[in-house]
C-alpha cells in the first residue's frame, strides 16, 4: 500500500470516528435531556419512588422535597422497609412486595403514618421490574381518606334518617288519628287514610287541607286570628255536609333550606263530647240529689209525742246551715202542730256568732208561732260562749240533756 493510500484510509478512519463521537455526545445530550426531564417529573408528581429488592431493601428513591418522607435518606437506603417503618406497615408492604413479584402483577395497598401531630394516609403501589427488584410508588391520600371517612359517616347518618323517614311515615300511615300535611300556603302535600276517611276524601294518596273542612268553633275562631288552634276542639264539615265535633293539634314543620309546612292532627270527639256531656249531666243530677239528702240529714227533725219535736244539731252551724235550721223548725211547728220544740246541741262541737244568732233567731221564729223552744244538750263550754258572745237567751229554756228535754216536753202537756 503507498503512502497516499494509507493517509486516505486514516482520513476516513478519522472522519468515522469523528463522526460516531458526535452521535455519542447527541447521545448524551439527548440522556442528559431526558433525566432532566424525568427529574423536573419527578419533582411536578406528589407521589414517592422507591426501588426495593426482593427481599424490601430500599437502594434509590424519589421524592419531590425531603421532607415528605418518613425518615431523611440517610436512614433507610440500604436497610429493609421493615426496620425503618413501624412493625405492621412494614410486614404488610413486604407482604405485598412477595406477592407482586410471585404474580408478576401490580400490588397495591394502604396504610397510616404517623407524620408530626397527625396521622397521614398512604396508597402504595408495587410494580416488578424482573424476579428481584421492584418499584413501589406511594401517594398521600389522607384528603381523600378523610372525604371517604365523612361521606361514610354522612351516608350512615342519611341511612338511619331515612330509616326514621320510613318508620314514621309509616306509623302515620297507619294511625289511627287523622293526620295531614300542608305548605304554608295550603298546598296538601300528605294526608293518611284516617284523615281522608274521616272527611269522606277518595282516593289514595291524595292530600287535605284541613283548614278547608273548618266549619266553626274554637278552632274557626283561633285560625282566624292568626293562630295554629292547636289543641282547641272545633266543628268540622265532611264532603257530605256532615259534621262533627274534631280535636285539633296543629305545629309547624320546617325543612332545611324548604319552605315551612303545617301539620295537623285530628280526632273525632263527638261520641266522646257526647258521653262526657251525659256523665257530667249525671253527675249533677247524683250530686243535686245528695246535696238533698245531706241537707234533710243534717237538720232532722224527729216527733217525740203528739205536739212535741225534737231537732238534734250534729257538727258545726255555719250561716248556710243557720237558714236550713230555721226551715226545718218552722215546717215542724206549723205541719205538726208543735208546741214544744227541742233544740239539742250536745253535738255541735263548739258555738260561734253564727250558731248562737241561729240559736236565738230560732227561739223568737218558735215563739211568733205559739210554740215554745228548749234548748238541751248545753254544757259548760257551750253555756260559757254564749254568756261571751252576748246571746239573748231570754224566754229560752235550756236543760242538760235531751232526756231531760223530752220529759219536760211531755210533762207540760200533760199538765
Amino acid at each position: 500500500m503507498t503512502v497516499d493510500a494509507e493517509v486516505c484510509e486514516l482520513r476516513n478512519e478519522n472522519e468515522a470516528l469523528r463522526q460516531r463521537v458526535a452521535r455519542l455526545e447527541q447521545e448524551r445530550e439527548a440522556q442528559a435531556k431526558e433525566a432532566d426531564t424525568v427529574r423536573a417529573l419527578f419533582r411536578a408528581l406528589p407521589d414517592l419512588f422507591f426501588r426495593l429488592t426482593r427481599d424490601g431493601t430500599i437502594v434509590d428513591y424519589r421524592a419531590r422535597t425531603d421532607g415528605d418522607l418518613y425518615v431523611p435518606p440517610e436512614v433507610f437506603l440500604g436497610k429493609r422497609m421493615q426496620e425503618v417503618l413501624p412493625p405492621d406497615v412494614g410486614a404488610e408492604l413486604l407482604h405485598v412486595v412477595a406477592k407482586a413479584l410471585a404474580c408478576g402483577k401490580v400490588g397495591q395497598t394502604e396504610y397510616s403514618l404517623t407524620m408530626g401531630p397527625s396521622v397521614e394516609w398512604y396508597e402504595a403501589r408495587i410494580v416488578p421490574l424482573d424476579a428481584e427488584q421492584i418499584v413501589m410508588l406511594v401517594r398521600n391520600t389522607t384528603e381523600a381518606h378523610l372525604n371517604r371517612e365523612a361521606l361514610s359517616r354522612r351516608t350512615a347518618e342519611l341511612e338511619e334518617s331515612l330509616r326514621s323517614v320510613r318508620l314514621f311515615r309509616a306509623l302515620a300511615d297507619h294511625a289511627p288519628s287523622a293526620i295531614a300535611v300542608t305548605r304554608t300556603g295550603g298546598e296538601p302535600i300528605y294526608a293518611n287514610d284516617a284523615s281522608r276517611a274521616l272527611f269522606g276524601v277518595e282516593g289514595a294518596g291524595v292530600g287535605i287541607d284541613v283548614a278547608a273542612f273548618v266549619a266553626g268553633g274554637r278552632v274557626a275562631e283561633e285560625r282566624a286570628r292568626g293562630h295554629k288552634g292547636c289543641g282547641e276542639i272545633g266543628t268540622f264539615r265532611r264532603t257530605d255536609g256532615s259534621v262533627f265535633q274534631g280535636h285539633l293539634t296543629a305545629f309547624a314543620l320546617h325543612e332545611d333550606g324548604g319552605p315551612s309546612c303545617e301539620a295537623f292532627i285530628i280526632a273525632d270527639v263527638t261520641a266522646t263530647l257526647a258521653v262526657e256531656e251525659e256523665r257530667r249531666a249525671l253527675a249533677e243530677q247524683v250530686i243535686a240529689a245528695q246535696n238533698e239528702t245531706l241537707r234533710a240529714l243534717s237538720t232532722p227533725l224527729v216527733p217525740i209525742a203528739r205536739h212535741v219535736v225534737a231537732v238534734p244539731l250534729v257538727g258545726s252551724v255555719n250561716a248556710e246551715r243557720a237558714e236550713r235550721l230555721l226551715e226545718v223548725l218552722l215546717d215542724g211547728v206549723a205541719q205538726r202542730g208543735a208546741s214544744v220544740v227541742l233544740l239539742d246541741v250536745t253535738g255541735v262541737p263548739h258555738v260561734d256568732h253564727d250558731a248562737a244568732d241561729a240559736i236565738t233567731r230560732a227561739a223568737r221564729a218558735v215563739g211568733l208561732l205559739g210554740a215554745e223552744l228548749v234548748l238541751t244538750g248545753v254544757g259548760r263550754d257551750v253555756a260559757k260562749t254564749l254568756i261571751e258572745l252576748g246571746s239573748d237567751l231570754r224566754g229560752i229554756v235550756t236543760l242538760g240533756s235531751l232526756e231531760q228535754g223530752i220529759a219536760y216536753g211531755i210533762g207540760k202537756r200533760r199538765r
